[in-house]
């Protein structure tokens, strides 16, 4: 099974808010939203990113990579109006369309959003 269709799947199963976890009401104040380009390269450029046993790099060249599913995700990002916005291709036969993610951070880990913080959630954890 995909990424993607993991994400799918748990987002319809369990709803949303649902299936993220909530911080303990000390650590809500350590959740940082990345608001900047600054701020994404500082706390997650070069930092190696893991979830269900895969990882992967935003590099400040602005492409990402790195092993998935056994055969390797590659793709480019920006920053845009707030967004870390990167599409790219894990092997050779899925494509990773546009899509612009809303950040945030907690200690060594990222909360990404979809769709400009309009689509699934799913979190990171940063080496």
């Amino acid at each position: 099974m995909t990424y993607f269709t993991k994400m799918t799947l748990a987002a319809a199963a369990c709803g949303l808010s649902a299936c993220m976890s909530t911080p303990a009401s000390d650590d809500a104040a350590a959740m940082t939203a990345l608001t900047t380009k600054a701020q994404f390269e500082q706390a997650i450029v070069g930092r190696t990113l893991a979830f269900d046993g895969n990882t992967f790099m935003f590099n400040a060249n602005g492409t990402f990579s790195g092993p998935w599913d056994g055969e390797g995700i590659s793709g480019t990002w920006e920053w845009v109006d707030g967004a870390a916005c990167r599409e790219g291709r894990i092997g050779t036969s899925r494509t990773l369309d546009l899509d612009c993610q809303i950040w945030s951070v907690a200690g060594s880990q990222a909360t990404v959003t979809r769709d400009r913080g309009n689509g699934p959630s799913f979190v990171y954890d940063i080496r």
